[in-house]
């Protein structure tokens, strides 16, 4: 209502979204009841567009652009899997094991915006495995629906491979212009601030202590912890998986595809702001042991790749439909610990944890083959 009548500079203005608020409910609320936007300013006139009086069918526009961008990053793994040789019966169960993932399925029915961060991770992902710094930076600049897992991800890349970085950066930076255009430097101003009360997971009905992040987890386990030393150690870890991750970019000649699977999944442990349907972006690691374990021959097809893609011998060939039944079991891991509240917290981050030490073991397992079979 606020952008419709062009007030775009008022679109996070808390008092402004407050008063929208009342109008709507037909009553006065207060401040924590508000429910605000949040989200960038980037998809302001995108919901501009599909948005309409009518609640239902602007719900359901909106879940047509999302099912779009789905489909869109389930072609850009098609195209990853093509170049791997994969037949094309099995690109298609797997593809159809990403469609169903219920993560995605979540944020797609809750009306959610996280599958601009699933896009753009895959985007990512593919200009990391076909060698295209360009690709991969434009998919990082994509990811700043979530500025928190951006960062993480993109500042690495200062310290090797910096094209990526600057492809990032300037992407990025393009966005920020836009958004200064929409909005002008007041909204841009009123953004920060309610990204900052995002950040540390306090108000608006934010819920921190149903989070899948480190701070998250820690509140369970310590629900009268000081708030402030709360924050204190989620932004620790933050700083700390950043700092980590720079270290082994600047350290490694190669990025190796364990390394992208570790990255993806402790941006989102780290992540300072983290709900269920963010969870989705676990795709990405989850490709990337499917590309680790690409059991062709013709691996090395994919000539321009930069990543290391060892050959593996016979005894550690994987089948692409072990891959499928893979995600799949996840999908209903995570579907399964929504129904029984004790595993409702324990899934997701076990499938943190599990996915890079799979990577990991994975890959050395290849490597250590190649090298007996010479």
């Amino acid at each position: 209502m606020i952008a419709a009548k062009n007030s775009y500079h008022l679109v996070y203005d808390v008092q402004t979204e407050l008063q929208v608020e009342d109008t709507i409910y037909g009553r006065s609320l207060r401040l924590d009841q508000l429910l605000p936007y949040n989200h960038p300013p980037i998809l302001v006139p995108i919901l501009q567009l599909v948005s309409s009086p009518d609640y239902i069918a602007s719900y359901w526009r909106w879940v047509l652009v999302g099912f779009c961008f789905v489909v869109a990053s389930a072609i850009l793994m098609e195209r990853i899997l093509n170049a791997l040789k994969w037949a094309l019966g099995l690109r298609l169960l797997l593809l159809i094991s990403v469609l169903s993932f219920y993560p995605v399925f979540v944020g797609l029915l809750k009306g959610q915006d996280s599958f601009f961060l699933v896009f753009g991770g895959m985007i990512w992902f593919y200009g990391m495995v076909r060698g295209k710094d360009w690709a991969a930076g434009l998919g990082l600049a994509m990811t700043v629906i979530r500025p928190q897992v951006a960062l993480i991800l993109a500042v690495p890349f200062i310290f090797n491979r910096c094209k990526v970085w600057w492809w990032f950066v300037a992407a990025a930076a393009l966005l920020v212009l836009y958004s200064i255009s929409l909005i002008g430097l007041r909204g841009v101003t009123d953004f920060i601030h309610l990204t900052i009360i995002s950040a540390a997971g306090q108000g608006f009905g934010l819920n921190e202590i149903g989070m899948f992040n480190f701070t998250g987890m820690v509140l369970r386990f310590f629900p009268v912890m000081p708030v402030g030393l709360l924050h204190g150690l989620g932004w620790a870890v933050f700083l700390a998986a950043l700092v980590g991750l720079s270290i082994l970019w600047k350290i490694s000649p190669t990025l190796h595809i364990r390394y992208i699977v570790l990255a993806a999944c402790l941006s989102l442990f780290a992540s300072p702001h983290l709900h269920f349907h963010d969870l989705g972006f676990l795709l990405i690691p989850f490709l990337g042991l499917v590309v680790i374990a690409g059991n062709k021959e013709q691996t090395r097809a994919a000539s321009d790749a930069v990543l290391d893609v060892p050959h593996p011998r016979k005894e550690f060939n994987l089948k692409p439909i072990h891959w499928a039944a893979f995600l799949l079991a996840g999908s209903l891991l995570m579907l399964f610990a929504e129904l029984w509240d004790p595993a409702r917290y324990t899934a997701p981050y076990l499938l943190m944890a599990i996915l890079p030490l799979a990577a990991w073991k994975l890959e050395k397992l290849q490597t250590k083959s190649q090298f007996h079979s010479r």
